[in-house]
């Protein structure tokens, strides 16, 4: 595999060994497939991934390693030559400010791509790139293109622009119309291993070990997870939180159900909120059975005193509580009265 030196914007990319071997082999034979389809979970870095394949397909630099690969005898081998984007010449630079033309980049206007953006796609696509070699439509969310979206794509699918490749990326591909994802070149990224994303977010953000180690722990390998649930100071709201739910019992009704009205008013939060109420009582539970597999890992010698307050009855009532009033909120249930009935349940009255 190449040992691709990313730019610091790309960093978080460096453990897609199977992307970056892919864009190797692609550059060294010269033929570059006319569409992908990158897939994984969100905020894993699928768009930065599209933008990283197009500055590297434009890199003069890399332009130069590759003429000079492609005049071996043993070209398999130079691969890891290759060092990825210089991130200085002209055309990096434009990318990486996002003003390149022909780095075009479509995403949803509000919940769906629509068949007007696609229009407006292939009219642009009909004209030849303007500076570069390789021009590179990305449809970011593709998953969200409606049926007149997606039809209209495929047309285009059929019959590629020249010199023109095009990148969609989803969540799964099963989201797609089979008929555009048996058009496409499937690469598949990889969650971020938990080890992996705490160096990322130490070394990108200047988080402590611990912050780092903790909302790597429960970002399930996405790095634009980690990184908002760093600018919204999650630690500290977590911690909180659970200093609140944990005194629910010890308070008088009334002054317990007030938190549902602190909570109410915090709809935007209010689904990780009871996420952490939930993790935070299934921590609880599962201590007392298998201690190594805790999520709050940082919170070990406090869920160490405190597992044992309750049985493990109650925990399940309880989990089962949050879990239900998640169900409600979803159903668009009246929220300030689904808290109250939650807290009712958590205190046993």
């Amino acid at each position: 595999m190449p040992d691709f030196k990313l730019h610091p914007e790309y960093k978080h990319l460096k453990n897609q060994r199977k992307l970056l071997s892919y864009i190797a082999a692609f550059l060294v034979k010269g033929a570059i497939p006319h569409a992908f389809l990158f897939t994984g979970i969100k905020g894993v870095g699928k768009q930065s991934a599209a933008q990283l394949f197009s500055m590297v397909c434009n890199c003069a630099e890399v332009a130069s390693q590759v003429s000079i690969i492609r005049k071996s005898s043993y070209q398999a081998a130079f691969r890891e030559e290759i060092t990825g984007p210089c991130g200085q010449c002209r055309s990096c630079r434009k990318i990486l400010k996002g003003i390149h033309p022909d780095v075009i980049l479509t995403i949803p206007t509000g919940s769906f791509i629509k068949i007007g953006q696609i229009r407006t796609l292939c009219r642009k696509l009909a004209l030849k790139p303007y500076e570069s070699k390789f021009r590179f439509a990305i449809l970011s969310e593709a998953d969200s293109m409606n049926p007149e979206a997606g039809n209209a794509l495929l047309k285009m699918l059929e019959e590629p622009p020249d010199r023109t490749i095009l990148i969609l990326t989803a969540e799964q591909a099963s989201d797609l119309l089979p008929t555009v994802v048996s058009r496409c070149l499937h690469i598949r990224l990889n969650p971020i291993p938990e080890k992996d994303l705490a160096v990322l977010l130490k070394e990108a953000h200047g988080m402590d070990n611990g912050e780092a180690t903790a909302i790597a722990r429960i970002s399930g390998g996405s790095f634009s997870k980690a990184v908002s649930l760093h600018k919204q100071d999650w630690i500290n709201r977590r911690d909180r939180l659970i200093r609140e739910f944990e005194s629910l019992s010890s308070k008088p009704t009334g002054m317990a159900i007030s938190l549902a009205e602190k909570l109410s008013g915090k709809k935007e939060l209010l689904p990780d909120c009871l996420d952490i109420f939930m993790t935070w009582l299934r921590d609880l539970l599962v201590y007392r059975y298998s201690p190594g597999i805790i999520i709050y890992r940082d919170l070990k010698d406090k869920i160490q005193r405190e597992h044992g307050k309750l049985n493990a009855e109650t925990l399940i009532a309880r989990i089962e509580a949050v879990q239900e009033a998640l169900k409600r909120i979803e159903s668009n249930a009246n929220v300030r009265l689904t808290l109250e009935i939650m807290i009712l349940q958590m205190t046993g009255t």
